[in-house]
């Protein structure tokens, strides 16, 4: 298996809104942090809360960037890993992203917030959220409205996801009573990908660079490659 930190992160909330539609479907963020460096126990949150002065709903979610430019072989058994922190009463669930620039050129800032996709999933939602190790979610193998999650590792110079809890936020459900479902980030230990990579389909040095050093020739993945000018 091989292993692959996070290159930049976030954690992005839209706070004190007065309908649930509001905090979910909302196109910017109230609050924004870029590459926290601390343990948060509403990395990943859905609150409705009511008092005297009325009903308010809150949402947190957490985004990932990953610079996958060194990837080149065929990916199976892939898995984004969290370090866990503070709480445990939210599933949570990874779905596709555009933040960061869309291709990791930029931080992630409030706009981000609505950057995601409730069309498709990279997984399963995750229940057993442990908030004191790490959280092992693995990616779907296929996934329809995306296409296959390791063909996009391998084949792109970068993978962007976000994490958000499942049953209020991408189910987008009302609960209709106070409710405060949250899984704890510890932001401090880096979240990492793992996975198993194929070595490349071609096994002969480049102009004297090795091919384990080389993930394209002419934009072609050397996974893909069987010769170059008939070697």
């Amino acid at each position: 298996m091989a292993t692959l930190n996070v290159s930049k992160w976030g954690q992005i909330a839209r706070t004190a809104q007065t309908s649930h539609a509001n905090a979910r479907d909302g196109t910017t963020a109230t609050a924004t942090i870029v590459n926290p460096p601390y343990a948060s126990a509403a990395a990943i949150q859905y609150k409705r809360s009511a008092g005297r002065s009325g009903t308010v709903y809150s949402i947190y979610r957490s985004f990932y960037y990953f610079d996958t430019s060194g990837i080149s072989g065929d990916v199976t058994d892939s898995s984004l890993n969290i370090m866990g922190s503070a709480a445990e009463t939210a599933q949570v669930i990874i779905v596709p992203c555009t933040a960061f620039g869309g291709d990791g050129t930029a931080d992630i800032v409030a706009a981000d917030f609505n950057n995601i996709s409730f069309n498709s999933t990279y997984g399963a939602a995750y229940s057993g959220w442990d908030d004191g190790a790490n959280n092992e979610i693995e990616f779907r193998s296929n996934n329809d409205a995306e296409g296959t999650v390791n063909a996009a590792i391998r084949d792109q110079n970068y993978f962007i996801c976000a994490v958000i809890e499942f049953a209020r936020d991408y189910s987008d459900s009302d609960p209709g009573s106070n409710v405060q479902l949250e899984a704890g980030i510890n932001y401090a230990t880096a979240a990492y990908l793992d996975y198993t990579e194929a070595s490349s389909g071609y096994a002969n040095d480049v102009i004297g660079v090795a091919t384990g050093n080389i993930g394209k020739v002419l934009g072609v993945a050397t996974a893909n490659i069987g010769k170059v000018i008939g070697v």
